[in-house]
């Protein structure tokens, strides 16, 4: 609750110790919810902590109730003691932490001089549990006063689903206002020579480590560790070894088994190593050969974010080297003070990239000609009024804007794939008129749905049907000729035949924007494994599936767009699947456009300013914590026009750019 002060409620927890009596609740001043406020705000006064006399558990009870029914639409007789806030009630993270923030605020809340036991309120699972923590802080004798307090002028750790990156590049004009959005920057990874600052070899003397996979460079690798007085014990990777808590878990099997992925396999065993605290984890690969890392750096910048006193690193070998040469690399590794998640050893030289801002030139920078916006841009990239460009994901989210841009400005046709069918009928009128979640909620509610699960999985499907009919429509609007497929991609013999049916009408498929994924984000350590195979198979299978399809083409595409994310680039809190997923997205990506030779770029986006009817991945909870945080937001027409503009002017062996409104 301590660090989700910080960051939630925009300022420092500052408590005081008191003996004057047990704990003291009043009901809150009509102020505006600190979670909303931006980071630049003044500090507030300390909170009122004059309380009633006689306040009761079901006082409690109520207030933590009626909060929840206001963010949610749930009516407060249906929400149940025992819910699961988030597995039930689709209460997130983000969201958790503002119910929690107005629950203590309508509550004048005051507790203990311990402020690490201000945690369990933010981290309870059910309403029961919040009242059980509210009764139990009544009960005490020592109080405190929580005063909350501007935040300082670099914020603490970030929240699940905000990164910030160890070494940003300078920081972009942020808006103060939650939702406003504002041109992006381009960044491009570079590489250079950073030998990293070593450490005394005598620190690995008793030092046990657990090495999985690598053949002769795990023998290799474990004489040198003997040598230095360590103890390295081989292991494989499916093994409960890593329970035994070792000091450093070494995963070599990308080295070996260089037909079989990592991940999301690995996970569990890294996983479990990390449960028990070791001073190292390191993974290697010949990344870019073959795809058994995939995804691995992406999830080793995760790790280090969210273990800060780790060495966590992925390193990415030259496959060509000799045992000998690699196990003394990794040795090296393991002597070398945590810095980047992610390095590159090719010959003497050890190497980490960097993002830096990159501008695409002249060309890209001379705005709007005289056709109009992407006009030229369209048309540098060969696309024109009978040209097919495939958006897998491409109904709703923030990719409906890139085609909303395409049909502007070439008027080509367009062939919308996802998941969600379309509505065989119009809308009933009740469920119209609620026009967002928690209203539709209350509707559904109403109606006698008595599964909190059940009402959200309706709301849910009644929201994607209403984006998708609404892209359908903007689109044909624009003058463009625009069909809606539904299909699962991760079921590759429907995404190849789906492809095969569109080449054979037209007799041509210009371009394939791939934007498929879902999120489930959690921190490592209280990630369900299930859970992270499905957020990666999800986009990479379905990734993979998209590739086998074009390849069974006659001819191939102009150009092939992955949409990733900014955490695969940086790595984020609560999002290692994501990141990994995305990660290994660029990964194959480039390896296609160097089989095929085909225009092939991963945009790893920054957050999107929610637009009118596509919200994307960006809650209105979650846009109020990147306001508060000065965190900058992409203008979706500005991310579309940019996007037509990488495609158009951008030097096509460039196979990975981040675009992003901040200075992450």
């Amino acid at each position: 609750m301590v660090t989700w002060l910080d960051q939630k409620m925009s300022g420092t927890v500052h408590v005081s110790a008191s003996t004057t009596g047990p704990l003291a609740l009043a009901p809150a001043p009509a102020v505006a919810p600190a979670v909303a406020a931006p980071a630049a705000a003044p500090a507030a006064p300390a909170a009122a902590v004059a309380a009633p006399a006689g306040a009761s558990l079901a006082e409690f009870q109520q207030a933590i109730l009626t909060v929840i029914s206001e963010r949610t639409g749930y009516p407060v007789d249906l929400i149940e003691l025992d819910l699961d806030l988030e597995a039930d009630l689709s209460i997130d993270s983000i969201k958790r932490a503002e119910v929690a923030g107005e629950v203590a605020q309508r509550l004048s809340l005051s507790v203990e001089g311990d402020e690490s036991e201000l945690e369990d309120l933010v981290k309870a699972r059910t309403v029961r549990a919040m009242v059980t923590w509210l009764d139990q802080k009544m009960n005490t004798t020592v109080t405190a006063t929580v005063t909350v307090a501007a935040p300082a002028a670099v914020p603490a750790a970030p929240p699940a689903s905000v990164a910030a990156p160890a070494a940003a590049p300078a920081a972009s004009p942020a808006p103060t206002e939650v939702g406003v959005g504002i041109a992006p920057k381009r960044l491009v990874a570079r590489e250079s020579v950073q030998p990293g600052q070593r450490v005394d070899p005598g620190t690995l003397a008793g030092m046990r480590f657990l090495i999985t996979g690598g053949g002769p460079v795990g023998a290799y690798l474990a004489e040198l560790l003997g040598a230095h007085g360590a103890g390295g014990q081989l292991g494989v990777l499916d093994s409960e070894q890593a329970d035994q808590g070792f000091d450093g878990v070494l995963v070599l099997d990308g080295l070996t088994n260089l037909d079989e992925p990592l991940l999301p396999a690995v996970f569990p065993l890294l996983q479990r190593a990390l449960a028990t605290g070791p001073r190292w984890l390191l993974a290697a690969g010949a990344q870019g050969v073959t795809g058994a890392a995939d995804g691995m750096p992406g999830l080793f910048r995760t790790i280090a974010r969210e273990y800060p006193g780790l060495t966590a690193r992925f390193v990415a070998v030259d496959p060509a080297a000799t045992p000998e040469v690699l196990a003394r690399q990794l040795l090296d590794e393991l002597l070398t003070a945590a810095d980047a998640p992610v390095v590159a050893r090719r010959g003497d030289d050890r190497y980490v990239a960097d993002l830096v801002p990159v501008e695409l030139g002249a060309l890209a920078a001379g705005g709007a000609g005289p056709a109009g916006d992407g006009v030229s841009e369209a048309a540098a990239i060969g696309l024109e009024r009978d040209s097919v460009v495939v958006l897998v994901g491409g109904a709703r989210g923030i990719t409906p804007w890139f085609a909303r841009a395409l049909a502007s400005a070439s008027g080509c046709r367009i062939e919308l794939v996802g998941r969600t069918p379309l509505p065989s009928g119009p809308e009933d009128p009740e469920l119209a008129a609620a026009t967002d979640r928690a209203a539709l909620v209350g509707v559904l509610a109403r109606r006698g749905l008595s599964s909190p699960a059940e009402i959200s999985r309706t709301a849910q499907a009644v929201l994607a049907a209403r984006e998708v009919t609404a892209t359908i429509a903007e689109l044909t609007e624009l003058g463009g000729e625009v069909r809606y497929h539904a299909l699962d991609v991760r079921d590759a013999a429907a995404t190849r035949a789906l492809l095969a049916a569109i080449h054979a009408e037209y007799g041509r498929l210009d371009g394939v924007v791939y934007a498929a994924g879902i999120i489930e984000d959690k921190l490592i350590a209280e990630k369900d494994p299930a859970s992270f195979t499905r957020v990666f198979d999800t986009k990479v299978d379905g990734a993979r599936g998209l590739l086998a399809g074009l390849d069974a083409l006659p001819g191939a595409p102009r150009f092939l767009v992955f949409f990733g994310s900014i955490a695969a680039a940086y790595g984020n809190r609560g999002q290692a699947d994501y990141a990994a997923a995305n990660d290994a997205l660029d990964a194959i990506g480039t390896r296609y456009a160097a089989r095929t030779g085909v225009r092939t770029v991963t945009v790893h986006w920054g957050p999107w300013a929610p637009g009118v009817g596509h919200g994307g991945m960006v809650t209105a909870e979650l846009s109020r914590e990147y306001a508060r945080r000065g965190i900058g937001l992409i203008d979706p027409e500005e991310g579309a026009l940019a996007l037509l503009r990488e495609l158009a002017w951008a030097d096509a062996s460039v196979t990975s750019v981040v675009y992003t409104a901040s200075g992450w």
